[in-house]
């Protein structure tokens, strides 16, 4: 069966060339984000001149070549600091192994295979940003992202809940579920770290959802969700899902639609309203609850499901009491000599992939296999200057989300439910990646090109309904 849809989604993204383009992208970021050839070894089609990933990139790369052709593809999304940082990031990554003071080194993953996945993600990341641009399509084009990565995340909750309820033990290791073997993803924390991002696309369905089941179905979805993470035991991840969680329902406001004043100008505040009507005040009260019944059901969830991470907590803290060499956490180690290498290296670093041979040769007796960090990883292997950048992706993205929201995005409600879920699966991916090294993590560069695509689609249709001054539409904070 699964052979068959490959075969039958190959044929899809094919014809989707010519008709939808960004079908085809879709299809790609699925597979790429997804990596269902590990879900399914024993009956993914192997193919072989080329891997499904290249063919998808094959197919991607001429529809996007049809589109310019076609003139759907605005160049003028190309015109953002954020692609100029991704841009600078991915040259000096290059430079960083070409000048690297450790040109012989040894790691787990080498250097070229982690340049290779970048120079694949920064390619797609623009062939995606491109066909994005096509503002006819963009609720077609937004809708099918926003549900394909849902149901990435949908997935693999219920591919978790199946292994648990299956008593398949050995896909579980010192009491944690282990990720799908083999796949590119990460170990289980970082499988954690996408289905966190993924959560605020399923949740934030039931306030965008017209069809009863899936509406519903989008909230019933959120305690498996919560017991997916408590079965792979991410500590990290547990916490990103509480702060996403309060995100989103602090950014779920019930208020009108902005219109603009009397000078013509979107007002920088909220109007005053002189009087609520029963309907209004209903509505308040019923999201309060609805939020105050979340937060409780989650709390409740880990306190009462989630006991496997805070022992882990426990019994790190004391082992360390007990053993005063030991740190309360080894993170600590890998982050104290990431800042000591990048004192030492701060403009190309050691190089990627060097961590560990430059912490043994500089640091005896500190020596750390990872920086455990996404930002010292980035600063301490490859420079400062690309660390700084990877930071100054969230400073965009911010930005980004505030444009939206204070000039009427609610207007668009596809648009404004991207702009909730793609600030909200951020966040999450920030928090994981204080303790995670997620350097090539296609899921951050899709949701930063979807973030990216909307608010230039958002500007767009300001500009052609005279809501904007056209001239500032291409350039992009």
């Amino acid at each position: 069966m699964v052979r068959l849809a490959v075969y039958l989604l190959l044929v899809v993204a094919a014809m989707a060339i010519v008709a939808a383009p960004w079908a085809t992208v879709m299809l790609y970021f699925l597979n790429g984000i997804m990596q269902p050839s590990f879900v399914w070894p024993w009956e993914f089609p192997s193919f072989t001149f080329m891997s499904l990933s290249k063919i998808l990139a094959i197919l991607s790369i001429l529809a996007w070549m049809k589109a310019v052709a076609s003139k759907g593809v605005d160049f003028s999304i190309y015109n953002s600091p954020q692609n100029f940082a991704i841009l600078i990031m991915w040259v000096l990554m290059h430079l960083s192994d070409i000048l690297s003071p450790y040109p012989v080194y040894f790691a787990g993953v080498r250097a070229e295979i982690v340049l290779d996945a970048m120079n694949t993600i920064v390619i797609m990341y623009f062939i995606g940003l491109g066909i994005l641009s096509d503002v006819r399509v963009y609720k077609k084009a937004f809708l099918g992202m926003s549900i394909m990565f849902a149901y990435i995340s949908v997935y693999y909750v219920y591919w978790a809940n199946d292994v648990y309820l299956d008593n398949n033990w050995s896909m579980f290791f010192d009491g944690r579920l282990k990720s799908p073997p083999g796949t590119t993803i990460g170990d289980q924390n970082a499988l954690s770290c996408l289905i966190v991002m993924g959560m605020p696309f399923v949740f934030l369905g039931y306030f965008y959802i017209k069809n009863f089941f899936l509406k519903w179905g989008s909230l019933a979805v959120l305690p498996l969700l919560w017991h997916s993470l408590f079965l792979f035991g991410s500590r990290g991840a547990m916490i990103a899902l509480v702060c996403t969680t309060i995100l989103c329902l602090q950014l779920l406001k019930p208020y009108k639609a902005k219109k603009k004043n009397k000078n013509g100008l979107w007002p920088k505040e909220p109007e005053e309203k002189t009087e609520n009507t029963d309907a209004e005040n209903a509505r308040f009260k019923s999201l309060k609850l609805f939020k105050i019944a979340i937060m409780i059901g989650l709390v409740g969830a880990i306190a009462t499901q989630g006991g496997a991470m805070l022992n882990r907590s426990t019994e790190t803290i004391d082992v360390a009491k007990s053993d005063t060499e030991k740190p309360i956490n080894p993170r600590i180690v890998s982050w104290n000599v990431g800042l000591s290498l990048i004192a030492k290296y701060p403009v190309f670093g050691v190089g990627p992939q060097r961590f560990q041979m430059a912490s043994n040769r500089l640091f005896p007796g500190r020596s750390v296999h990872v920086a455990h960090n996404t930002f010292l990883n980035f600063a301490a292997n490859t420079g400062l200057p690309v660390g700084l950048l990877f930071l100054f992706l969230f400073w965009t993205s911010y930005k980004n989300y505030t444009f939206c929201r204070n000039n009427g995005i609610a207007n668009y409600p596809i648009l404004e439910y991207v702009n909730i879920a793609c600030s909200a699966a951020l966040v999450g991916f920030f928090i994981s990646a204080l303790f995670l090294d997620m350097i090539i993590f296609e899921a951050f560069y899709f949701i930063l090109a979807l973030n990216l695509a909307k608010l230039f689609t958002f500007k767009k249709l300001l500009a052609e309904k005279g809501d904007v001054d056209k001239s500032i539409t291409p350039t992009l904070p």
